[in-house]
């Protein structure tokens, strides 16, 4: 799966299990990992709606979407429908807005692993969980407003939230369809308020009842009129003090306000603080995300700033000095000074990839003669060459031409873009030899049946009547249904073998994999026909003696035989007709066999001057012979079998997925230090459509 395939409708579904990409990758669905939710959140420049249903799963992979989320530089909606549990509630505690539909549930919990070892290794990894609750308690704490060990409790508890359960503990901001009187936003700053200012004076009215003077807490500072109102409550009024002092009495009950209230607000306040720090720094990563892509920024020059708590104002200027101060020195009148663009750093890439494959009659010129370990030397930068396996090491997992924008190394996307263009070339040059059989290919949109539709009908002409009305002809069809699947294996180019300049790598992999994915293709096409597998219209075997293509009586290649097979499709008719001359003139031109029946047909189609009439054969000419391993006993199949087929009429169709019409290789998403990990996949799919087109003989 991809992240194209979270899209539906211009939103993005997230559906079942949180999980990390190298399973999702191999998931037709069920799953979503950080990466697809990366990919589809790139096709939208703006806002974004993203639709909920998932009980949860990795934790890791929860916090990289909710990061994603919270870098993307449109709003961010996302809308509960169903459940966001554990992972899933986590992920999504940086959008812009929650929203829980009617029946939909939030749940927040710990982590849990499932462990085995020592007591002392036990202990260690209890130690281990602690601290990831902690940190994701801060995570719903940040949300809510609420205190990271009310969260902490919560989560002991396993919580489930319903809709308005989940709006009213601040984990979600409106449940979905309702209509406030107020603005969310207003509503939530107007309770803030009231609560805080409500056990203020509650406070104030203690202290003053004790003798103490009023206190001046620090939300004073950012509500002035908060503060008049306290002092004057707290200030003592002269004209209302009695001449006698009052025997000292216990203030009543309710004005005994515990200490915690003061806490309480300094939670409210720091709440506050947290989510006036989280917009400052997605702003900050917003204006600096264009600059990152270009290699101009690095992520941690970017995180230093966020971190030394400079505001958004000033944050532009901050970030533009950081640039110029990494740019080398202009020289005087400016002469000679140069700049890496965006253009100059996709044509080094390009450049790069082309000297990788031997091509140097464009941008790899400058890279002549340069292998593995050069590559990677050349992408660790100045300063490093002294030592070889050092500036290999550091190249493997540079990002400095790149800025980690595809989540891998420079190295790897160049790597896996060289294997990728290899193995198209060497798919491409090979060719379908299935193609004699198939139509042309058909286009699945998703790993869902598609259907291979043929038509029909009684289509005779009848006569006009008298009054010009003409009689109707009814069209008639069937479906076969065929499905595209997936099928592929794992490439590690390792460290050891950069070092070593394992160039032959490059030519020996893409050339094996688009050798094996022609092999697959060829099995699964020409399986069908050797196995005579059933068409799922009418559950019948491809030949078959209902189907008018199975001879009645097996017999070798000769001008009878093959007579008696071209008349059975000559008299082919249409589907759905009720007219027994609604031919549809199928015309046999090539002949199949296996490798044990090639001289026999090569004998039988090859033109010769016959001697006498008698020993004439009408056929010469007019068949193509093709010889097919996969049909032979070798295979499982029959040595003496033989087909006609019609190219007009071909009885198989085959399918690709919509942007995968050749074999691809994919990196895993990481930057390990040690090997560049990549999935060769290939996704292709058939099914015996047609048995209109073909014929077949048992031979002898």
């Amino acid at each position: 799966m991809e992240g194209s395939d979270l899209i539906l409708n211009g939103e993005i579904i997230l559906e079942g299990d949180v999980l990390p990409h190298e399973f999702c990758s191999y998931m037709d669905g069920g799953c979503f990992s950080a990466r697809m939710v990366r990919e589809a959140l790139s096709r939208f420049d703006g806002a974004v709606a993203i639709r909920v249903n998932s009980a949860g799963g990795s934790p890791y992979e929860g916090e990289a979407i909710r990061a994603a989320i919270e870098a993307h530089p449109g709003q961010v909606t996302v809308i509960v429908g169903g459940v966001a549990a554990s992972a899933a509630s986590l992920m999504i505690m940086s959008a812009d807005r929650i929203e829980m539909t009617a029946g939909s549930f939030l749940m927040i919990h710990n982590p849990s692993r499932c462990l085995c070892g020592t007591a002392s290794e036990l202990r260690k990894e209890a130690d281990e969980l602690d601290k990831l609750a902690r940190v994701y308690a801060s995570v719903y704490a940040a949300r809510s407003g609420r205190a990271v060990e009310d969260v902490m409790r919560m989560m002991d508890e396993e919580t489930y939230f319903g809709p308005e359960d989940a709006v009213a503990a601040g984990f979600a901001d409106a449940v979905s369809g309702a209509a406030p009187e107020i603005a969310p936003e207003l509503a939530a700053v107007m309770s803030a308020h009231r609560g805080a200012l409500s056990r203020l004076q509650m406070c104030a009215r203690s202290f003053a009842a004790e003798g103490h003077p009023a206190p001046t807490p620090a939300l004073s500072q950012a509500d002035p009129a908060a503060t008049e109102e306290i002092q004057t409550m707290t200030t003592p009024n002269p004209a209302a003090e009695p001449t006698a002092s009052p025997a000292p009495a216990q203030p009543p009950a309710q004005t005994q306000t515990p200490p915690t209230t003061m806490q309480a607000d300094a939670e409210a306040i720091a709440a506050r603080a947290v989510l006036a720090e989280r917009d400052r720094a997605r702003g900050i990563r917003t204006m600096a995300e264009p600059f990152m892509r270009a290699g101009q920024l690095s992520q941690a020059q970017i995180d230093a700033v966020i971190d030394e708590g400079v505001s958004l104002a000033s944050a532009g200027n901050r970030l533009m000095a950081v640039m110029a101060a990494a740019e080398p020195p202009i020289p005087a009148g400016g002469a000679g000074a140069a700049r890496i663009t965006r253009d100059e750093t996709d044509t080094q890439i390009e450049g790069l990839v082309a000297a990788m494959m031997r091509d140097y009659s464009g941008p790899g010129q400058q890279f002549r003669g340069m292998r593995l370990s050069g590559l990677a030397m050349h992408l660790a930068g100045p300063g490093t060459h002294y030592d070889r396996t050092r500036a290999v090491a550091q190249g493997f997992r540079s990002t400095r031409m790149m800025g980690g924008a595809h989540g891998i190394s420079d190295f790897a996307y160049i790597t896996t873009e060289v294997m990728n263009r290899s193995l198209i070339a060497e798919y491409d040059r090979r060719g379908a030899g299935w193609d004699i059989v198939t139509g042309p290919p058909l286009t699945a949109s998703d790993f869902r049946e598609i259907h291979a539709v043929r038509f029909g009908g009684d289509f005779q002409l009848k006569n006009v009547q008298e009054n010009g009305e003409y009689q109707e002809a009814r069209l008639e069809d069937q479906a076969e249904g065929l499905k595209v699947e997936r099928r592929g294996r794992t490439i590690t180019l390792s460290f050891e073998a950069v070092i070593n300049d394992d160039m032959g790598a490059f030519l020996r992999i893409p050339r094996e994999f688009a050798m094996a994915a022609r092999v697959m293709e060829s099995s699964m096409v020409w399986g069908l026909i050797r196995t005579n597998a059933k068409t799922k219209s009418d559950g019948k075997a491809l030949f078959h003696a209902d189907h008018k293509n199975l001879a009645a009586a097996a017999g070798p290649i000769s001008v009878e035989t093959i007579g008696a097979g071209r008349k059975a499709m000559w008299e082919q008719t249409a589907f759905g007709s009720k007219d027994a001359e609604d031919f549809l003139q199928v015309v046999a031109d090539r002949l199949i066999v296996p490798p044990a029946l090639e001289t026999v047909a090569l004998q039988f189609t090859t033109a010769t001057t016959p001697v006498k009439d008698a020993e004439t054969n009408p056929y010469k000419g007019t068949l193509t012979p093709a010889v097919v391993p996969n049909l032979g006993a070798a295979a499982g199949g029959s040595d003496t079998a033989w087909y006609l087929i019609s190219s007009d009429l071909p009885p198989v169709s085959v399918a690709w997925l919509d942007g995968y019409e050749s074999p691809t290789v994919q990196t895993l998403e990481g930057m390990n230090p040690d090997k560049v990990t990549m999935n060769a996949r290939h996704i292709f799919g058939v099914a015996a459509t047609e048995h209109r087109g073909a014929y077949r003989n048992a031979g002898q």
